[in-house]
């Protein structure tokens, strides 16, 4: 072996041996709070403190826990406990620092006789104490086998430009569906839950043309269960 083969040997070895000792010091390094940082993430209905008090609680970081031994996926566990996330993504960095993205429960409705609100997926979610969000009102009990139904409506008016500065609240009787919209003293009906989405682009498109003619303020309710028709009454 020529020296210069000795000298690349002896070279790649030193590399290697540094990348080894810096990995094993890197593994060993303790995570510290100072190292949770929050991407992306958008505190309203709850705050960073009530995120950080969980995982203190939980004691998965702390001055004590070894970068080798930090369990990303019981983090995400642990946060998504909260009533108020819907997912959660935690990383680790090469340098030890925590990612931490949380994304909230996009609330659709509000029950107002039990004082929660269902969320876009369907799910219950509490009122919170830091924000409330503009949504419309459920007047009516709410049955749980609803809560998918009243979750993809909601999330449909609330997606909806013209839907959701419109429709104020609702109740539900039987297979009737009943909208009171904002402005205005008449009552949107649909019977069943199913084919509401061009039942409502049929009213929007109703309400624009008759809106300046003074005909909305003389009604007491407009029903859209007729095929291609829109059905009124006056008051």
């Amino acid at each position: 072996m020529n020296l210069n083969m000795l000298k690349m040997t002896f070279l790649v070895l030193s590399v290697s041996l540094l990348t080894l000792f810096s990995f094993n010091k890197n593994q060993n390094r303790s995570i510290k709070f100072s190292d949770l940082s929050y991407l992306d993430t958008d505190f309203k209905f709850i705050s960073k403190d009530s995120v950080n008090k969980l995982l203190i609680q939980s004691k998965l970081i702390s001055n004590e826990i070894l970068k080798s031994n930090l369990n990303l996926k019981e983090i995400e566990r642990v946060i998504l406990s909260n009533e108020y996330v819907s997912s959660v993504e935690v990383s680790l960095s090469i340098e030890g620092k925590v990612g931490v993205n949380i994304i909230e429960k996009n609330p659709v409705f509000r029950v107002l006789n039990e004082e929660y609100y269902i969320d876009s997926n369907g799910k219950k979610m509490p009122l919170s104490k830091n924000f409330s969000e503009i949504c419309p009102m459920i007047l009516s009990d709410v049955d749980s086998i609803d809560f998918i139904m009243f979750g993809d409506l909601g999330l449909f008016l609330k997606n909806d430009k013209f839907l959701s500065n419109h429709i104020a609240g609702l109740t539900k009787s039987n297979n009737k569906l009943i909208f009171n919209v904002d402005g205005f003293k008449y009552n949107l009906n649909l019977i069943g839950d199913t084919n509401y989405v061009s039942k409502l682009k049929k009213y929007e498109v109703f309400f624009n043309t008759v809106y300046s003619s003074g005909l909305l303020d003389s009604l007491k309710s407009v029903n859209l269960d007729f095929k291609n028709q829109v059905i009124i009454q006056r008051k």
